[in-house]
């Protein structure tokens, strides 16, 4: 498709059109290579992180249905009706603190990030030399006792304003990553999966089907071993079974 545009420019104003019309201060352009990478990148970021995340949260709140059962409390004392704005999705704040817990406990990322050391410089009592690559382990620092107490268990009640564990120790909450080098779509990805949730929650019941395993394999994106399978029904209707 790279090398039919090239010789076949085309008038879609799309993100594969801006790669290859992108060139630097000194007017050259990316190699064929590099605008499949960036490509790649683009729907390996866009695409199956998101769908990771919202694994995680159907097989989460179908092991816990009392959390499940709050969230649907909520959406029904909200008592929305027409199709949902940004104005009413700021009111499902039980459900923002849901989808926090579901991100700690299940990122899509496990793997670690890294940065760039810019100064030499101290910590534990080793030096750590500048332009060294400093890695951080995304799972481990949302499992940290110091700031989440009992990490293994699934509480959305943890990121209440009242206890706010996120905000307590900075950088203690990074399933975006953190910093200047913070996923840029972090954004537009919370708002999809809250669209997602705030509907499924609302229209839908479902359960987990027998005979499957949900050992969470991590690499290259968190998932169950064998994908989730789930009986949905919407709400006072028929069923369905999907496989994610």
């Amino acid at each position: 498709m790279i090398n039919q545009r090239q010789q076949h420019p085309s008038s879609n104003e799309d993100v594969l059109k801006i790669l290859l019309q992108a060139q630097d201060e000194e007017g050259h352009r990316l190699s064929s290579e590099e605008v499949k990478d960036n490509v790649l990148g683009m729907l390996v970021a866009g695409h199956e992180t998101l769908t990771s995340a919202l694994t995680s949260l159907c097989l989460l709140l179908a092991q816990h249905p009392e959390v499940l059962q709050a969230a649907r409390a909520e959406q029904e004392q909200l008592g929305l009706t027409q199709p949902l704005t940004q104005e009413s999705l700021k009111q499902m704040t039980y459900l923002e603190q849901v989808l926090k817990e579901v991100l700690r406990m299940a990122p899509p990322v496990v793997r670690s990030g890294s940065r760039k050391v810019l100064e030499s410089c101290e910590f534990g009592g080793y030096l750590i030399p500048q332009g060294w690559d400093a890695f951080y382990q995304i799972q481990e620092t949302h499992e940290d006792q110091n700031v989440y107490a009992q990490a293994q268990r699934f509480d959305p009640e943890r990121f209440a304003p009242e206890r706010a564990k996120n905000k307590q120790k900075v950088f203690s909450y990074i399933p975006f990553g953190g910093g200047i080098r913070e996923c840029l779509g972090k954004e537009f990805a919370r708002l999809e999966m809250k669209v997602f949730a705030a509907l499924l929650i609302r229209e839908y019941q479902w359960e987990l089907l027998p005979g499957q395993n949900l050992e969470r394999v991590v690499l290259p994106f968190s998932r169950p071993h064998d994908g989730l399978k789930v009986k949905f029904w919407r709400r006072e209707s028929g069923s369905i079974i999907f496989r994610f």
